[in-house]
């Protein structure tokens, strides 16, 4: 199988990048050897396209939000793997799925985000809550444009990383996606002014990471999962690119967050980088350099 029932995979890359695409690639590849379909679920309607011919042919079951629906009891029910029966989250037999997927962390943390704006525009919350809003009074409608505050992004960010370590509890491998950031770590220097703190070594000024909910996550999300890759696509004037990272790399004057977690020792050397991007072929010779360490130790 590409993917150990024990793996979860983040995969974060800019729109058109292509992360439902690769995901859609090892859908199909881990729906043949098992005979089973994934469980997929989405929060950015406009990277469904790839996975409704999919659907058609069996091989996903898809859940998309829909705009008004509680996020909260959508989030917990997706890392659940709960599905939607008339109108209402049921448990099913996870046993039936290769897998399950999670489209965006990004595009939770928006909904999130925007859920506690409008209850705390609404009164509610404690005084921590509260944010600026803007209530506007045209032709007989009344419109509360609500923003959000510091404690929000906070409490977003926690809210969703114990979703991210709970989906770890499903029996297959989970794979979510992000979009892309990037964080400059900042220092107060004697005078009090916040100034950007050399984040790697001489000349990188930030770090290209997920995006999830404000910054404070883009460095550190990594470490909570098994793989972390990256997707970019490049122009030139030759045309457009896919590009798939592995491991750390530099990028200009920033260092993208990726890693394979590869076997050390073994012949098969797992490649940092993939060019044209192919996430099935990185996971093939991933899994043939797992096999090698194991047949070594005899595990």
């Amino acid at each position: 199988m590409l993917l150990d029932p024990h793996d979860n995979l983040l995969l974060y890359g800019l729109t058109h990048s292509g992360k439902t695409t690769q995901i859609a690639e090892i859908i199909k590849v881990m729906a043949a050897e098992s005979g089973k379909p994934a469980l997929v679920y989405v929060t950015d309607w406009g990277s469904c396209q790839p996975l409704y011919a999919l659907r058609d042919a069996g091989m996903v079951e898809l859940e998309e939000h829909q705009y008004g629906t509680d996020p909260f009891v959508w989030i917990d029910s997706a890392v659940q793997g709960l599905r939607l029966v008339n109108e209402h989250w049921a448990k099913t037999d996870l046993t039936r799925y290769c897998l399950s997927a999670m489209e965006s962390l990004t595009g939770l943390g928006e909904l999130v985000l925007h859920a506690l704006g409008h209850q705390v525009g609404a009164g509610m919350g404690s005084d921590a809550m509260k944010a600026p809003r803007l209530t506007i009074q045209a032709q007989g409608y009344q419109v509360t444009i609500a923003a959000n505050s510091p404690t929000h992004y906070n409490m977003t960010q926690k809210y969703l990383l114990e979703k991210v370590w709970q989906s770890q509890g499903l029996p297959f491998p989970v794979i979510w996606t992000a979009h892309e950031d990037v964080a400059v770590p900042e220092k107060r220097d004697d005078q009090g002014n916040i100034r950007a703190e050399v984040a790697v070594a001489p000349g990188v000024r930030g770090m290209i990471g997920p995006l999830v909910a404000g910054h404070a996550l883009t460095m550190h999300l990594g470490k909570y999962f098994v793989l972390t890759l990256r997707l970019k696509q490049e122009v030139s004037a030759h045309g457009v690119k896919h590009v798939l990272h592995t491991t750390r790399h530099k990028d200009g004057f920033y260092e993208g967050l990726a890693a394979n977690r590869a076997p050390l020792g073994t012949k098969i050397t797992v490649p940092s980088i993939f060019e044209p991007a192919n996430v099935v072929q990185f996971l093939q010779v991933l899994q043939a350099a797992r096999a090698e360490e194991r047949q070594r130790f005899k595990l």
